[in-house]
């Protein structure tokens, strides 16, 4: 009898905590007949609005690492790269943190930078192959530069990120794409700049995803990577277009419409930016419904 009552709780446990982490709009990508366990957690840490795993967890998963195998694999990698740094330098013994963030930035450029390339959003191939595009290796630097107590910050402009140390008011860029180290100043003087938090980090590699998936015409991917990268930034609207362009794709048309409707009724400060596309959306469905038969259109109306 106690046994069985002990299951009974632990199924009720088990259940309510299921109810606690799984919002309904993106229950259809993670209750998957095999889901990826690693990716479903991170989803689930993020309902709240905040991080609460390593943020070097979160990106690695974000980047497709699915097994605590690999996941290990490459924490193993970052510690490595943390303990040869520390044992062929001196940045231990140095306390002004504007020093060792110039001095971490440097030893990165000179022994772990082999090129940058635009696509290369994902944290394993800076790791394993010392590539990266803008945001892999803000991301490196950043949980580099953590580890050694320095509180770096991700600055985002449209189209590009670096990172910014602030110390004593004053603010220190790096750059991590460009020979000299030195950030652009249309980009350091962008008035749409901005700090980004961790999750929006996490959403950035999340539309990367998007947006290859969708330029390989695999919708139903972009869709969810689309999803994931708006459940760590809801208020970012380009994964709303690249949604929308992926519904349009598949000639769902009620579906980016209901969809639309919904996101401006929740931000009807970007009315304006998707009024072309509602109008667009609009048209499409009423002639999709005039081209229905007469009985399919009595059971759409009835919907």
């Amino acid at each position: 009898m106690k046994r069985s009552l002990s299951i009974i709780g632990l199924f009720i446990t088990s259940l309510m905590f299921l109810i606690g982490c799984h919002s309904a709009q993106y229950t259809e990508f993670i209750n998957k007949k095999d889901p990826n366990q690693l990716e479903a957690s991170l989803i689930c840490d993020i309902q709240d609005g905040r991080l609460d795993m390593p943020f070097e967890h979160a990106c690695l998963i974000a980047s497709g690492v699915d097994t605590d195998k690999k996941m290990q694999s490459y924490l193993t990698k970052i510690d490595t790269l943390i303990s040869r740094i520390s044992r062929e330098t001196c940045v231990n013994n140095i306390t002004d943190p504007l020093t060792k963030a110039q001095f971490l930035f440097d030893w990165l450029q000179r022994n772990a930078n082999e090129g940058t390339y635009n696509d290369c959003y994902d944290i394993r191939d800076t790791l394993n192959l010392r590539v990266g595009n803008c945001l892999s290796y803000a991301i490196r630097y950043t949980i580099i530069c953590r580890r050694f107590g320095i509180d770096i910050k991700n600055i985002f402009v449209p189209g590009h990120i670096y990172n910014m140390l602030l110390v004593k008011e004053q603010k220190h860029y790096f750059e991590h794409t460009h020979s000299d180290g030195i950030v652009k100043n249309a980009d350091r003087d962008n008035p749409q700049k901005k700090i980004m938090n961790d999750l929006e980090l996490i959403a950035e590699i999340f539309l990367y995803k998007a947006r290859n998936a969708n330029n390989e015409m695999k919708h139903e991917k972009s869709i969810k990577y689309c999803q994931q990268a708006l459940t760590c930034n809801p208020y970012d609207n380009r994964p709303v277009i690249l949604l929308l362009d992926n519904y349009i794709a598949k000639k769902s048309y009620e579906e980016a419409f209901r969809y639309l409707n919904d996101y401006i009724s929740h931000h009807p400060d970007d009315k304006k930016t998707f009024k072309n596309t509602y109008t667009l959306l609009q048209r499409l469905c009423k002639k999709v419904n005039n081209n229905l038969p007469q009985s399919a259109q009595s059971t759409q109306k009835r919907r």
